[in-house]
């Protein structure tokens, strides 16, 4: 049975639906690492995909009937890449944590995302968001530090160009400062009692690495941490 809203003659699940497709995707950053991704297709696209997914250390099955050279490249250089020559079969979901549906066939991508949605598979189909339960975000990347980008499936455009903008503005040396701040982690908590005393730590060592256009080595945020802040 049906519930109306008042004086809409629309159903309480219909109206819920359409509140809850226009809300933007909450962007949550997960461990991909030893999960199962499925490509459906072997062009510049799903090449793209599988680029762009290759430093986070999934397993990725890429299936389809012709491979671009550009993934049988990857595949010789990422042992976690296996390329399967055939089309796709609703056996190559098996397993799955995400699919990617990038074939040049709209109903095999059609399939493909209904059989995910069935299965509780997160399934992203290119170029069709109304398919997607996912959508693939648009990446800055230095190491460890990640930033992700979303239109909703509006313009990509526009946010490959935010993208640019974001890129330009971070330092290349950020990727390595992180990395040395997260080795120290462990000793400013110990050597700090309150979270005040970190913050200021962490704000004189990210300001000095500023001044220098580089990241402090371990040795130099060390010396800051017992000569610069050391406790009474």
């Amino acid at each position: 049975m049906l519930f109306s809203g008042a004086g809409t003659g629309d159903s309480i699940c219909e109206r819920t639906y359409e509140t809850e497709r226009n809300m933007a995707y909450f962007p949550f950053f997960i461990e991909l690492e030893g999960k199962q991704c499925l490509v459906a297709g072997g062009g510049d696209v799903a090449f793209r995909k599988i680029r762009e997914l290759i430093p986070f250390g999934v397993s990725i099955r890429v299936v389809a009937p012709e491979i671009c050279e550009a993934i049988r490249e990857l595949e010789a250089e990422y042992p976690k890449l296996t390329i399967v020559c055939r089309g796709y079969e609703e056996k190559d979901l098996e397993g799955m944590f995400f699919v990617i549906a990038a074939t040049d066939d709209e109903q095999c991508n059609c399939r493909i995302s209904e059989r995910c949605r069935q299965r509780r598979i997160l399934v992203n189909v290119v170029d069709d968001k109304d398919k997607c339960s996912f959508y693939f975000p648009s990446l800055v990347k230095q190491g460890d530090i990640v930033a992700g980008f979303s239109s909703g499936g509006n313009s990509p455009a526009l946010i490959k160009g935010l993208r640019r903008e974001l890129q330009e503005q971070i330092p290349e040396y950020y990727g390595q400062l992180n990395a040395h701040l997260g080795q120290l982690r462990p000793a400013v908590k110990e050597h700090f009692d309150t979270e005040e005393q970190r913050k200021q730590f962490y704000r004189k060592v990210i300001h000095r690495s500023r001044e220098l256009s580089r990241a402090l080595s371990v040795p130099e945020m060390e010396e800051i941490l017992h000569k610069g802040f050391t406790q009474n």
